[in-house]
């Protein structure tokens, strides 16, 4: 009888250490892993780059309280630099201004909107045909630089990441007001109720990619 009581008990003893040990690994959390957002873990070689635009792609939204507008637009010319050490130190992106294209619309409403973007009241392409990004400083998420739009350069900072050797992915808040753009502004015209439209537009590296 003494046997039997013993054996019992280790074998319940078994079973509750068993059981704790299943229950700890089930509940256990994988670890989860930081992505590095360095250039220099890809090992890029120094030297120029330039913009591989059959697989870039620029793209834009412009928001109103009754909706927005969204498209895409085209760089004559991009490149950066990489130097010694594998990090970027510099580069500069030239954008066609002419290429403004809307894509959530079609027909005459498209051709409307993309003549309004064009014209005086927006980027007035004919005469401003080019904007411009030259690139000052360089960190291994943070990107800064001027903006030249309409012939106004502006410092702009924002955030990026790499998401592939020489391709980039970012998100870039742009203030219209800053380039004199005062069509339908509440910085300029307080009188317009709800019929404004954002002074705020975002580009979208979607992604760049260099060769």
């Amino acid at each position: 009888m003494k046997n039997i009581l013993q054996t019992s008990l280790f074998l319940l003893t078994f079973i509750i250490f068993f059981s704790s040990c299943v229950s700890n690994k089930t509940n256990k959390q994988p670890e989860s892993k930081t992505k590095i957002n360095k250039v220099e873990d890809y090992k890029l070689k120094p030297g120029i780059y330039d913009i591989d635009s059959s697989i870039s792609s620029i793209e834009w939204i412009g928001k109103k309280p009754t909706g927005s507008h969204n498209g895409d637009i085209s760089l004559k010319r991009g490149s950066i630099q990489i130097d010694s050490n594998g990090s970027i130190s510099g580069g500069k992106f030239i954008f066609d201004m002419q290429t403004i294209n809307c894509t959530d619309l079609e027909g005459k409403p498209k051709a409307n909107i993309e003549g309004h973007l064009k014209n005086e009241d927006f980027f007035d392409v004919e005469k401003f045909p080019e904007a411009f990004f030259i690139i000052k400083d360089v960190d291994n998420s943070k990107m800064s630089g001027i903006l030249t739009i309409k012939n106004i350069p502006n410092p702009i900072s924002f955030n990026y990441e790499m998401t592939g050797p020489l391709e980039f992915k970012a998100e870039i808040k742009v203030d219209r007001s800053l380039y004199n753009i005062k069509y339908a502004s509440k910085s300029f015209f307080s009188d317009l109720g709800d019929k404004f439209i954002d002074d705020i537009f975002t580009i979208t590296l979607n992604p760049v990619k260099f060769k």
